[in-house]
């Protein structure tokens, strides 16, 4: 089901909030696109077959042209939702808003400066994240995150993620888009996925502004409980990104005693004589 407003004005960004029951968050995520100093934009909801009333909290919203809702037959997982997020993305640059998150007010300002600024070489901008704890009713400032810069693509593969990621579209097409081919079929680490294939292909901008805010609660997705399921989808991806790189290293995988999957060392592969 697809529904969506009338005409807007020319728009180079689409922000795209996948969701799956976050009745209780998802005003926030989308508030704060409203709420943005940078007014030319499309927001595609991607509804995962929602079991709340998340259709009923989004129809409130449909009376503004730049928002499109789009409900899926069935719940798939979140790389899927993604993928058909770029189905229908016509704009040449997209951000990605988790429905339990939200942007600064002037998120959307400052990356679009920042990319169009940058060589067509510039894959994602990316800025700091602001982590908030929630406490009952209440959000706690955790820590704000200046995520790591580096110059060799490998130390990425153990890199914390970085938010917002503001792609450039056209790049995210021509590495495949978002694929589902991992044990979990996407449900997990396909953020980490995009972000590396795209490493692999170009260049990632990190702007020095707090432009994310990240909620910890207890239904994140990648809350503990779930590290059984990122295990399994991580050592598949990292290894795949690793024959998409050149194929020129093994990866030596340790597990933590809580179940966390990382790539403890890179042992070069033999090349033929």
């Amino acid at each position: 089901m697809i529904k969506r407003g009338g005409s807007t004005a020319m728009s180079l960004i689409t922000v795209v909030i996948p969701t799956y029951n976050r009745e209780k968050y998802l005003p926030t995520a989308i508030e704060s696109v409203l709420n943005q100093t940078h007014k030319e934009w499309k927001l595609l909801i991607v509804d995962d077959a929602s079991t709340d009333h998340t259709p009923t909290i989004v129809e409130k919203y449909l009376d503004d042209p730049r928002i499109h809702y789009v409900l899926l037959p069935e719940n798939s997982g979140i790389g899927k939702t993604m993928a058909a997020a770029l189905e229908r993305i016509d704009t040449p640059y997209f951000v990605s808003l988790d429905s339990d998150d939200w942007f600064d007010e002037k998120t959307l300002e400052i990356l679009l400066d920042e990319m169009e600024r940058q060589p067509e070489t510039t894959n994602v901008v990316f800025s700091n994240t602001v982590f908030w704890k929630e406490v009952g009713d209440t959000r706690e400032l955790s820590e704000i995150m200046r995520p790591p810069i580096y110059e060799d693509k490998y130390d990425y593969l153990e890199a914390p993620m970085v938010w917002p990621r503001f792609y450039r579209t056209q790049a995210v097409r021509d590495v495949g888009g978002f694929e589902c081919d991992d044990p979990m079929q996407g449900r997990f680490s396909h953020d980490k996925y995009m972000l590396l294939k795209l490493i692999g292909t170009g260049d990632i901008h990190w702007v020095d502004t707090n432009l994310y805010h990240y909620l910890i609660h207890e239904s994140n997705n990648s809350h503990t409980k779930n590290w059984p399921q990122w295990t399994k989808a991580r050592k598949y991806i990292l290894t795949k990104i690793l024959k998409l790189w050149g194929d020129e290293y093994e990866p030596a995988f340790v597990y933590t005693p809580e179940g966390w999957i990382y790539v403890n060392e890179l042992i070069p592969k033999e090349k033929p004589s």
